[in-house]
């Protein structure tokens, strides 16, 4: 289920959001002015509502750059994914095509997952021959000032970018499956 969609497209000879639209519990702000006035690039931040991504949460998100447009995804700060509740995980989908001579730079800020958080994103990026893009993706260890380094039960990032819809060009897959037995064998040790 979609909670989110931009469509960026040349109008008047400047980058401009044609279409925007998200639902509880994303928001996006697309400010009217970022840098010079000679910049031609929209600029996108993604928020959730109560500052991060709940237990259950499923975000999923749809972008397009059209040809010629430039276009920045990144957010007010890090994505923080609060603990699971019971079996209950959290994702977020993003797919993006990126059109002819356009450029997309996705720059958040990083994943911070909460003790037991349990979370997974996919990342689908769908470019063309003289399509440009810049992406970012990286997580915290946690909230080390209450003592949560690694203190997370799932953390998966799939990020691939395909050429012409289908041709993959870069498939790439990060895991972080802690810790129950790891948590488990690290008390009893400590115990012993």
């Amino acid at each position: 289920m979609e909670t989110g969609k931009v469509i960026v497209e040349k109008v008047g000879g400047k980058s401009t959001v044609t279409k925007c639209f998200s639902k509880y519990p994303l928001k996006f702000i697309i400010p009217r002015k970022v840098g010079s006035s000679e910049t031609d690039a929209v600029w996108i931040y993604t928020i959730t509502y109560g500052g991060g991504i709940v237990s259950g949460d499923s975000i999923a998100c749809d972008i397009t750059v059209g040809d010629c447009c430039t276009t920045v995804l990144t957010t007010q700060a890090s994505t923080k994914v609060y603990k699971a509740v019971g079996s209950k995980s959290s994702e977020q989908v993003l797919e993006a095509r990126i059109g002819s001579n356009a450029f997309l730079a996705v720059i958040p800020d990083p994943v911070t997952c909460f003790s037991t958080a349990k979370y997974s994103q996919r990342q689908v990026f769908k470019v063309v021959s003289d399509s440009s893009l810049l992406h970012v993706d990286w997580i915290t260890s946690g909230r080390h000032e209450r003592g949560e380094k690694w203190d997370f039960d799932l953390y998966k990032s799939t990020n691939d970018i395909f050429h012409n819809g289908d041709e993959p060009l870069f498939l790439d897959t990060v895991s972080f499956f802690l810790l129950s037995v790891q948590k488990f064998l690290l008390n009893v040790l400590q115990v012993a």
